[in-house]
């Protein structure tokens, strides 16, 4: 197979819905009306489902509310009906108390026994009790005089006793238990009194509870219906169905929303009772005695006799749904059908269009075209036998490469370095993953591993360049370094030559051996002393590789304190070190973090000389500060440089890291140190800020900290260029 026939297997340019790129303007016409249409289809499909479940959805909701509103209506006429039977029952006991009313003081209780035996008594009143001024029970229908009981600790006695101004009627009771009957009972109470105020007795009538129930049963709406009577003071009297025992139902506990009960005027009612219900009914406040009577039908029983109606609105609304969704659906099947034989033309072009592309971008020198498809790197271009596409195409065609481009898990870019045939090579690869062409249903399928093209650059002699650029730069700082290193070495040659002339003098005098062993043991550590820093020095003044070794940044900072600690402290000028990163280490070789921090130190120190000039007692202090920091989602190592030199010129601090642009007189700069020193710290996905903070400038250095990996994986990580990669937060003057 051509490099041209393969990549007719797959386009590299599609739009979204997977059609190939238009060439010319009536082709994107075409498309964009094919698309506008297949748009107004699916439009279609979606009101064609929408529409008639919308109206279904709206005609159910307005039936239930219409069953709402009947169910309300019809718990309102109920409400009002039981309200007037309960005020003419009421009325009823009331006229029988009033009867009483005439009963002389002088009246016997056995009088009185025989009045109430005789008594024709109200409907469903039970007892008939009297009681005296002191709250004894003087005679009941039930029970004969002499008895002996007294009811001054019930309610309904005492409001009379204590001349309560709501016992001034006729008293409504709470239900209680009675004493003489035994049976669950509502009393109705009366005081009689002289015509000075004076209290005679009290006349306690007994309804027993049990009828009403009885009669509200019979009375229930369908379901789990509700039917209570409840006093102005909250006390449910009477319930159906029964929430739990008589006395003491507290209506808010047991009918939650009933909302009118405050207010004593009569309104729907809504509401989840105790019974976890949900209900909808009214309640109709007496004019005239102290209660109300609420009827509620249970919701759930109003919906499930809607049920057919709903069920059979669902099924029309879901038949015209199928049916309009049929008819858009095979109108969009004829619209792709229509632009499958449109796009078969359209993809043809392309892949002749995009075959001569990448046929001219392999053709400009050290760019390198292949193209991957099922396992396999095809050469684009040039065909020559070079050992640099050869190690390329190795590459790309690994089986560990070839699993991360299927599984998306490739860098779209990337550096890679090779070696072969005595050779080092630096490539950036870009790689560009190629959209499947689109099949119809009948033709063949696509294939299942993702077609890709690479663009190798050759960066091997732009990174020579550039490490001759760095190498200039630290032999100019090297240059700078001559005389603190000079004096550097200098103190351990005077300390061994002192320490071999004391050695000497024990010698002759015959002192013992010790004293001529520890002077030669001062003379070792001298000499360790200076080897130290003459292999630092080597080490700095080296030559840079193009592999990457990750070090620590501590010891960066370690490295710079004693090659420049000597000559800034001969400068009169404080150079301190606060702060730890923890050992955390740094895609960056140490010696060109020592670069980048001895550019920085020197700049600090010249800037400081500078301002001498101006200010003769102005002390000299740099800072250097190492910290972690957790910015946005990675871990990164903050370096900074400080010092109080004065600061920046504001129109310089914007061009301070341009090449060849410095703020020292003629002479004195070369304008390549930060520019260097940007580059570096750049290269490895870092940045590097300047800021003016009070009196002087501050340097930040931030790098990615490396995790715990192998070194391959940092150093293809490190390599990847700036743009590719995220960055701190940090301003910088560039």
């Amino acid at each position: 197979m051509t490099p041209e026939s393969s990549l007719h297997a797959a386009p590299m340019a599609a739009l979204p819905d997977g059609s190939a790129v238009p060439e010319t303007a009536s082709e994107a016409t075409t498309l964009w009306k094919g698309a506008s249409r297949r748009l107004l289809l699916l439009l279609l499909l979606l009101l064609a489902l929408l529409v008639p479940a919308s109206v279904a959805f709206l005609t159910i909701q307005l039936h239930e509310q219409h069953e709402d509103e009947v169910a309300v209506a019809a718990s309102r006429k109920l409400a009002l009906a039981l309200t007037s039977h309960l005020e003419r029952t009421v009325e009823s006991i009331e006229s029988f108390l009033d009867s009483f009313s005439g009963l002389a003081d002088e009246t016997s209780p056995q009088e009185i026994y025989d009045r109430l035996l005789t008594a024709r008594l109200p409907a469903s009143v039970i007892q008939v009790t009297y009681v005296d001024r002191e709250g004894a029970v003087v005679a009941s229908n039930l029970l004969p005089p002499g008895n002996g009981l007294n009811l001054a600790d019930r309610e309904h006695i005492r409001v009379h006793l204590n001349d309560d101004p709501t016992g001034r009627d006729i008293f409504i009771s709470k239900p209680v238990k009675g004493r003489i009957s035994g049976a669950w009972s509502i009393q109705f109470t009366r005081a009689l009194r002289a015509p000075d105020g004076k209290l005679r007795g009290i006349l306690a009538a007994s309804y027993q509870i049990s009828d009403f129930i009885d009669f509200y049963e019979r009375l229930l709406p369908e379901g789990q219906g509700l039917i209570a009577l409840v006093g102005f003071d909250g006390v449910v009297r009477a319930s159906v169905p029964a929430a739990s025992q008589m006395d003491g139902l507290d209506a808010a506990a047991i009918l939650p929303g009933l909302e009118s009960l405050g207010s004593h005027a009569n309104g729907p009612y809504a509401g989840v009772a105790w019974d976890d219900v949900r209900r909808i009914g009214y309640s109709v406040h007496s004019d005239r005695y102290p209660f109300l009577v609420v009827v509620a039908a249970d919701r759930s029983a109003i919906l499930a006799e809607s049920h057919d109606f709903h069920a059979a609105i669902w099924l029309i609304a879901g038949g015209l749904g199928l049916t309009l969704a049929a008819l858009a659906l095979f109108g969009l099947r004829h619209s792709r059908l229509e632009r499958a034989y449109r796009e078969r033309e359209l993809k043809a072009n392309a892949q002749e269009r995009e075959a001569q592309v990448l046929q001219a971008i392999s053709r400009v020198p050290g760019i390198h075209v292949l193209h991957i498809e099922n396992g396999q790197a095809i050469r684009i271009g040039d065909a020559t036998e070079d050992i640099l596409p050869r190690l390329i195409a190795a590459h790309v065609e690994a089986p560990d490469f070839l699993a991360r481009v299927e599984q998306g898990n490739a860098p779209s870019v990337a550096i890679e370095h090779f070696s072969g045939e005595g050779e080092e090579f630096e490539v950036e690869l870009v790689l560009t993953r190629l959209r499947p062409a689109t099949q119809d249903r009948s033709g063949p399928a696509a294939p299942m591993t993702p077609a890709a093209v690479v663009f190798a650059l050759d960066e091997t002699a732009k990174r020579m360049e550039e490490n001759k650029l760095y190498q200039m730069s630290k032999m100019a700082a090297l240059g700078e370094l001559v005389t603190g290193l000079a004096h550097e070495i200098n103190q351990p040659l005077g300390v061994i030559r002192l320490a071999a002339s004391n050695a000497m003098t024990g010698l002759r005098k015959g002192l013992p051996v010790e004293h001529t062993s520890e002077k030669l043991e001062r003379i070792i550590r001298q000499v360790e002393r200076m080897k130290s820093i003459i292999d630092h020095m080597r080490i700095f003044g080296r030559k840079d590789a193009l592999t990457v070794d990750p070090s620590s940044a501590e010891t960066a900072v370690e490295g710079t304190l004693q090659v420049l600690g000597t000559e800034i402290r001969l400068d009169g000028i404080e150079l301190s070190f606060a702060g730890s990163a923890g050992g955390a280490r740094v895609p960056c070789r140490q010696e060109q973090l020592e670069q980048v921090l001895i550019n920085l130190v020197l700049n600090a120190r010249d800037a400081i000389r500078a301002r001498r000039q101006e200010k003769p007692d102005c002390s000299g202090r740099i800072a250097i500060t190492i910290e972690r920091r957790e910015m946005e989602g990675r871990r990164w190592v903050l370096v900074t440089v400080r010092d109080n030199g004065g600061g920046i010129p504001g129109a310089a601090i914007g061009k301070i890291f341009q090449p060849f642009f410095t703020t020292k007189p003629p002479g004195q700069g070369t304008g390549l140190g930060l520019s260097v020193s940007f580059g570096i710290i750049r290269e490895y996905g870092g940045t590097l800020a300047v800021a003016n903070v009070e009196d002087g400038a501050l340097f930040t250095i931030a790098l990615p900290e490396v995790a715990a990996q192998t070194q391959e994986d940092v150093a293809g990580a490190a390599l990847v260029p700036p743009a590719r990669r995220s960055e701190p937060e940090t301003s910088s003057g560039s």
